[in-house]
């Protein structure tokens, strides 16, 4: 909002205060995700983070255009099990992530468990690889909008928060995982979470 008035601000406050006080009435006060492996904030990184936040707004224009286009492919679709046989097919059983809100997914990133991601999975064999689990995240980021559109379009209820703090987890692990193949040292968990706040502002068109 550029509209920085008394008018603006204090509704935002007040909505602000009001689900925060919501949230702790019916969820409790604990945090949503829980990690304990980060790095303090280092100066040096910030080329770094604006590298990855150029790379979150290349990835959030596809997440927003994808959706878009795969929520008008089921617009076309009348009855309702086609929806559903459509929405049912994806491609859970190749990668597991995709399946739930991804909540296990972003716990597991931030905590340096990129491994568990593979179980179950085709891939578990090679996760002595760390380009197959690059690869195989970057998959994920890919097929993700394919899930989210499938099932809001399939008549399934979703929205697009938790799927941009999904995909904007993957995005900082995978961006962080490059530069640790060649040799630069970049923290997993200060990166996924960096990379879900840039994906989130640019999907949201919420910068700020």
């Amino acid at each position: 909002m550029l509209d920085m008035t008394l008018t603006s601000i204090v509704p935002l406050l007040i909505s602000s205060v009001t689900a925060t006080a919501m949230a702790y009435i019916l969820s409790g006060n604990s945090f949503m995700f829980k990690f304990t492996i980060f790095e303090e904030f280092s100066v040096h990184r910030i080329p770094y983070l604006i590298l990855l936040g150029i790379v979150c707004g290349l990835v959030s224009l596809y997440f927003t255009r994808g959706m878009n286009r795969i929520e008008r492919f089921f617009r076309k679709f009348n009855n309702p099990y086609s929806k559903l046989a459509i929405g049912g097919s994806m491609l859970i059983f190749l990668f597991p992530p995709l399946y739930g809100e991804g909540y296990d997914t972003i716990g597991a990133l931030l905590n340096g468990n990129s491994h568990s991601l593979l179980d179950q999975s085709f891939f578990q064999q090679f996760d002595f690889n760390p380009w197959v689990i690059v690869v195989y995240l970057m998959l994920i980021i890919g097929f993700k909008i394919f899930a989210t559109a499938a099932t809001n379009g399939a008549g399934g209820v979703g929205g697009i928060f938790a799927p941009s703090l999904f995909v904007g987890a993957l995005t900082g692990y995978v961006f962080m995982s490059i530069f640790e193949i060649f040799g630069i040292h970049l923290p997993g968990g200060n990166f996924a979470l960096a990379g879900m706040s840039g994906l989130m502002s640019g999907v949201m068109h919420a910068p700020l």
